[in-house]
């Protein structure tokens, strides 16, 4: 799939070093860019070869080894996160002591993190639960080339194909431009709860299965 000088990939585990990168680059301040490259690395890695997870990877054919962004989702948030605490948790260990032990009040936004899914879990009576949104990161020089969308737009056909009829995203209840790129592209408010002591807005899109 390209547009213009992009081509859309499957995002890989080659990639996580890059996936990091964007992802410090494009999301300052939140939790998981406060754990660091190293564990950042450690989940993009590990998120392609998920059972529970899938994404896509945008590159320049003229520059193939880098990512110039990339978007990452789950089938099921609770389920990867459980993943990612038993099978998975030998690669996350090393980093995440680490860095808690740099960071003791990491742990706590951990805590929190690891319970998200299971107190804010979304369902769909009628069919299979969304997909959620995990991260979406576009480099900082490519910006404003429809990037996003094209990624956005393959994730959509990525549920489709799976028979998944909505597609969740949270965003900061304060990120006015995040909620604007959303709802730009099919994502309508749904819901505001609170994580990290912070107000978040729960952003749906409804998909049409043919």
């Amino acid at each position: 799939m390209a547009g213009g000088q992009v081509t859309l990939t499957a995002l890989l585990p080659d990639h996580a070093a890059d996936a990091a990168r964007l992802h410090i680059l494009g999301q300052p301040g939140t939790f998981l860019t406060s754990l660091g490259p190293e564990v950042l690395t450690v989940l993009y890695r590990t998120l392609p070869v998920s059972q529970h997870a899938f994404g896509f990877a945008a590159i320049d054919p003229q520059c193939p080894a880098s990512l110039i962004g990339f978007v990452s989702a789950t089938t099921s948030t609770g389920a990867l996160f459980a993943e990612l605490g038993t099978r998975r948790i030998h690669a996350f260990l090393p980093p995440l002591a680490r860095r808690f032990a740099r960071r003791p009040a990491l742990i706590a936004r951990a805590a929190q993190t690891a319970l998200y899914p299971f107190l804010h879990a979304a369902s769909d009576d009628d069919g299979p639960p969304p997909a959620e949104l995990l991260s979406i990161m576009v480099e900082p020089a490519q910006r404003g080339r429809g990037i996003g969308a094209l990624l956005v737009a393959a994730l959509h056909a990525e549920c489709r194909r799976r028979a998944i009829g909505a597609l969740d995203v949270t965003v900061d209840a304060a990120n006015a431009g995040a909620q604007r790129f959303y709802t730009a592209h099919g994502f309508g408010y749904a819901d505001t709860f609170t994580l990290y002591g912070r107000s978040m807005s729960l952003f749906r899109a409804e998909l049409t299965i043919c």
